[in-house]
């Protein structure tokens, strides 16, 4: 091979191999999908009534899940339930499925 037949043969590989970068970045574009979520600024006794509430519709929650429900920050959501259940008022699945 010469000299200039090698160096088409490598520009046709980082062409093809550019190619498929492209489509993956398109992809991953595609599926990538980010959440945006507007925190409600709420005291600590109204958001621990809203998360009482919420539990006392019998579903279970993740800590997730009543964020994005209630929109209110992460931390407190998970300080306001870990006291409710030292206080018995709600129950933690120990056994997920």
């Amino acid at each position: 091979m010469t000299l200039v037949t090698e160096k088409q043969s490598e520009i046709g590989t980082l062409k093809a191999r550019v190619a498929v970068l492209e489509e993956q970045v398109a992809r991953l574009e595609e599926d990538s999908e980010v959440k945006v979520i507007e925190l409600r600024e709420v005291s600590k006794e109204e958001a621990r009534a809203e998360i009482i509430d919420l539990f006392a519709t019998g579903e279970t929650f993740y800590y997730s899940d009543i964020f994005e429900r209630l929109r209110i920050d992460f931390d407190m959501v998970v300080d306001i339930c870990r006291e409710l259940q030292r206080e018995g008022a709600i129950g933690v699945d120990d056994h997920p499925v």
